[in-house]
């Protein structure tokens, strides 16, 4: 059987969703309300600043964690998280973890919650950080397939905790996490200051946005370094945000509580600080029942790294600012899939590709590719050594008229040409 049987169960899952998983994981800020001026972690000896490189994949930051001495282990960067957080049960065996109180936790879609632990007591560590002993939740079964979204083995989740205990400037051109001292940071003059509100250990920032109304919208959002799409409205929060007629009905993620359903479409501008973006690729996620009774009902949406990697930024939470200055990225379009395919990894080192969503009218559903496909090829290149990002911009690529692919479908190889086009 083509599919490895690793991979059986993500698909089945995945089939129906794209892995914008990150979304939901602010749901997890409930489990703990922890107090704002409490330091997690420390440096290692008298530093007042390191630096610690990172990967970035599919836009999303990961950096290597040692846990209780052992590692590094793969952790996403994630500001949308407001507790450290285990998504890869195999480490309680691997750490010998005693568990804590049983809980379940609910977020976005369509099922009664997710099953995980406390469990105490554990040192936490990187390149010249170290953390106090710390309490983490662990799933007993990975929720988010984050490890079969981004090619390469995911451990866990690391967001507030990191970010309350120094000032933490993201240079998304070089890659580099710089960590500072909150007593020792100035962060210069070519930064622009803007006011955050730290609310269930997660950032938000003031903007405003332009749909097709052409009224201005003032928005609440989520700083959410972990969400895969550049911006994400919640129809509920304010009857002017309206889907935009020109749109892409599918399924946005896999929330803690199974799929959810939703709109993409483009914002016509969206507004944060001095800056203004034009023809935003924006989500609009069903889950108007769900979010009445929650604390996303307290926000309009939020930005994610497929904006935010247009500038450096600085998160100062302990003065309640971050600090944003425009990169090379500043102008970049906001580009989308235009062949209608969504391509996850598997097999042990994550490097075949199979499609497990196709969207309606596009033209991979034209050319009848089917989900459980494997993508071999891209214009005749092998993508068994591409990473998933970049297969992503290759689909996406706007100045692209026509592409090649080729397939395995069942057991036998298939070569589609296809004409590009602009779903959204």
């Amino acid at each position: 059987m083509l599919i490895q049987a690793c991979l059986q169960r993500s698909v089945h899952w995945l089939r129906t969703s794209f892995c914008k998983t990150i979304l939901v994981c602010a749901a997890l800020s409930f489990v703990f309300n922890s107090s704002y001026a409490q330091s997690y972690f420390r440096f290692s000896g008298n530093q007042k600043k390191v630096t610690i490189p990172y990967k970035f994949y599919r836009n999303l930051i990961i950096i290597p964690v040692m846990l209780n001495g052992k590692g590094p282990f793969n952790f996403v960067l994630d500001t949308g998280v407001g507790v450290f957080t285990i998504t890869d049960p195999a480490i309680k065996d691997l750490l010998k973890l005693k568990l804590g109180k049983e809980i379940i936790i609910k977020g976005l879609g369509e099922l009664d919650g997710v099953k995980a632990a406390m469990v105490g007591g554990i040192s936490v560590s990187m390149h010249g950080i170290e953390s106090l002993p710390m309490t983490a939740v662990i799933f007993h079964e990975d929720p988010f397939l984050l490890s079969t979204y981004l090619g390469i083995k995911v451990t866990g989740i690391v967001g507030y905790e990191f970010f309350s205990s120094f000032v933490v400037k993201i240079n998304y051109i070089e890659k580099v996490l710089s960590i500072y001292d909150v007593a020792h940071f100035s962060p210069g003059k070519k930064y622009q200051a803007l006011p955050i509100e730290i609310r269930s250990n997660k950032p938000f920032i003031k903007g405003s946005c332009l749909l097709e109304s052409m009224e201005e919208i003032p928005l609440d959002l989520l700083i959410d370094t972990g969400a895969g799409f550049p911006l994400s409205l919640q129809r509920f929060s304010d009857s002017r945000l309206v889907v935009p007629e020109k749109r892409l009905e599918t399924t946005l993620g896999l929330g803690l509580n199974g799929i959810v359903h939703g709109n993409l479409a483009r914002t016509n501008s969206l507004t944060i600080g001095n800056y203004t973006f034009n023809q935003v690729v924006t989500s609009f996620p069903d889950f108007d029942n769900w979010g009445s009774k929650s604390e996303s009902s307290k926000r309009n949406g939020s930005i994610g790294n497929f904006l935010l990697k247009r500038f450096s930024i600085i998160f100062d939470y302990n003065n309640s600012k971050m600090y944003i200055k425009p990169n090379s990225r500043i102008n970049d379009s906001f580009d989308y899939d235009r062949v209608g395919i969504e391509v996850v990894g598997g097999g042990a080192n994550y490097n075949r590709f199979i499609i497990f969503q196709v969207k309606p009218n596009s033209p991979a559903a034209e050319a009848d590719i089917k989900p459980d496909d494997e993508l071999v090829e891209i214009n005749f290149q092998p993508v068994k050594n591409m990473e998933l990002g970049n297969i992503d911009k290759i689909l996406s690529d706007p100045k692209t008229k026509n592409i090649m692919l080729k397939v395995i479908s069942g057991e036998e190889f298939r070569y589609i040409f296809l004409r590009m086009k602009d779903l959204i």
